[in-house]
């Protein structure tokens, strides 16, 4: 009988995000195989303003970089991303205001607000009448070779916020799924959509529909998205990790890790072990895995670096009621590809 190979997670504890970084990829070089150029690196700069505990540091996205340049003799790079919030939204300015500007030698910065959408995919509405798709951006969804570099952070209805999560900052654009009609551009627009109550966001609904309803839409329609694109490599910067009441409104943990491995699903599981949390509890990305979309069981995941790297995260004061109940993962499952 022929035994499936286990998945390799990188987990390397550092307090220099660019050696620790660089640490953990050259652990699975072998298994990162690159074919086409451009590569597209995509991390969490989610706000305008100058937020470390809220983005991916700079260095960790140097250190992908580099390691692209020197060992795999990658020539394009492309650092892209989709900002949703600030007066206004700005992606650049995110990366100025942020610290990527001394790194700009290795990329070329894209906002992916500006860019045209290309993959579509129909979602999942708790409490909106209408029948809409999400479009993703050209670069995201077109890109031979995507690597998803979110912030380690957690989540106030889903827990945590990694890999597969980040990915909502590719989205550009809302249509009619039966005319074709646009009717929301640019991804500060078009994200609130995936929580299922239309252009409503969700700091707009109360904790109940925030716990409830809108919790399992979004953790629908992030598989939805999932399955439309995957990223080819997850790194997750948990140098300086968030806890208590993030995605925006955490503390700083001092975690000191970085988390790497080319199955995306597998690196958000072993996140999740990490934060001291039962991967079942993170339904989103158990359902992920479930769904075929990567490794979710962790006798099946090896881990190389640091075995032993348990640090209980505080959660969000709502992860209590925003655990899924029997019934609401019966309709998220239902509600699946």
């Amino acid at each position: 009988m022929v035994m499936n190979a286990m998945v390799q997670v990188a987990v390397v504890r550092g307090t220099d995000p660019y050696e620790t970084t660089l640490a953990a990829l050259k652990l699975i070089k072998d298994n990162i195989k690159i074919q086409k150029e451009p590569v597209v690196l995509k991390p969490n700069l989610l706000v305008t303003k100058r937020a470390p505990l809220i983005v991916t540091a700079p260095e960790v996205c140097a250190a992908v970089a580099d390691f692209l340049t020197e060992t795999k003799k990658i020539r394009k790079i492309i650092l892209a991303e989709g900002t949703t919030i600030g007066n206004p939204p700005d992606s650049y300015g995110a990366m100025k205001n942020n610290r990527y500007e001394p790194f700009q030698d290795r990329w070329t910065p894209l906002n992916l607000s500006s860019d045209a959408p290309s993959k579509w995919f129909p979602i999942y509405s708790a409490g909106y009448a209408g029948n809409w798709e999400l479009g993703i951006a050209r670069t995201i969804s077109n890109c031979p070779f995507l690597i998803s570099i979110p912030k380690f952070k957690t989540h106030d209805v889903l827990g945590l916020t990694l890999s597969l999560k980040n990915l909502m900052g590719s989205l550009v654009a809302v249509r009619d799924a039966d005319t074709q009609q646009i009717i929301a551009r640019e991804t500060t627009n078009t994200t609130s959509y995936m929580h299922g109550f239309g252009p409503k966001k969700p700091d707009a609904l109360s904790d109940a529909l925030n716990t409830g309803p809108s919790k399992v839409a979004l953790a629908i329609n992030l598989i939805r998205l999932a399955r439309t694109i995957q990223p080819q490599l997850a790194i997750i910067d948990g140098i300086t990790a968030m806890e208590g009441d993030g995605p925006t409104k955490g503390t700083k943990k001092d975690l000191n890790l970085i988390i790497a491995s080319t199955d995306f699903i597998a690196a958000d599981t072993i996140a999740t072990h990490i934060a001291g949390i039962d991967p079942l509890h993170i339904q989103y990305i158990y359902q992920a895995g479930l769904t075929g979309l990567g490794e979710y069981r962790l006798d099946h995941i090896s881990i190389v670096g640091e075995p032993e790297a348990i640090s209980p995260f505080t959660t969000h004061h709502l992860y209590q009621q925003a655990k899924f109940s029997e019934s609401q993962i019966s309709t998220l499952v239902s509600n699946l590809p």
